[in-house]
């Protein structure tokens, strides 16, 4: 991860990072579980809030927010990486790296890219055509969103607030009209 320059409190941020070699990081449902409970546990040690994230086979998002200046995001998902990969390696019996570098993190400073950046991650799995709809992927915050799942992991009420409801919001996700240049988040 880049040096902790932007990481200060109340600042926004995604992060992401895939398997090395492109390759899957999450093997079973387990696996994907086993990473949620981790989130759990480092965003509280960290004090990190997590505004919307999504486990892909190969990768995954996290959209966040520092709440504190004394730990930065930096140290949360360095212990989130190397407490996943070393359980996995065990798990699985192999050795050495299970991402691709270094997690990757982009300062998310406008108001207006929340939201679509929060749709870019919810619809992953449709674009790769893992499911029809985002609330039905199992590992994403979608469900969440949309009142399917009373999960506590997310924080959504900074994503909420743009919009007057669930079913807006749902609207909003599940539409097909693309006004926004995704690329910005890749």
């Amino acid at each position: 991860m880049e040096k902790d320059r932007y990481f200060y409190k109340n600042t926004f941020h995604h992060l992401y990072n895939r398997g090395a070699n492109k390759l899957p990081v999450f093997f079973d449902r387990n696996d994907y579980l086993f990473f949620l409970r981790r989130i759990r546990v480092f965003k509280q040690k960290y004090e990190i809030s997590i505004l919307c994230y999504c486990l892909m086979p190969n990768h995954f998002h996290l959209f966040v927010q520092q709440l504190s200046d004394e730990f930065p995001i930096g140290k949360f998902i360095s212990d989130l990486i190397n407490s996943y990969t070393k359980s996995i390696n065990k798990k699985y019996k192999r050795s050495g790296v299970l991402f691709q570098g270094r997690t990757s993190s982009k300062l998310i400073d406008q108001q207006e890219y929340f939201i679509w950046l929060t749709k870019y991650i919810l619809l992953n799995p449709v674009k790769s055509k893992l499911v029809p709809c985002a609330h039905n992927w199992e590992f994403s915050s979608a469900k969440d969103y949309f009142g399917i799942r009373k999960g506590n992991l997310i924080d959504n009420n900074e994503i909420m607030s743009n919009f007057s409801s669930k079913e807006e919001f749902r609207d909003f996700i599940e539409s097909s009209e693309e006004k926004y240049d995704y690329s910005k988040f890749k």
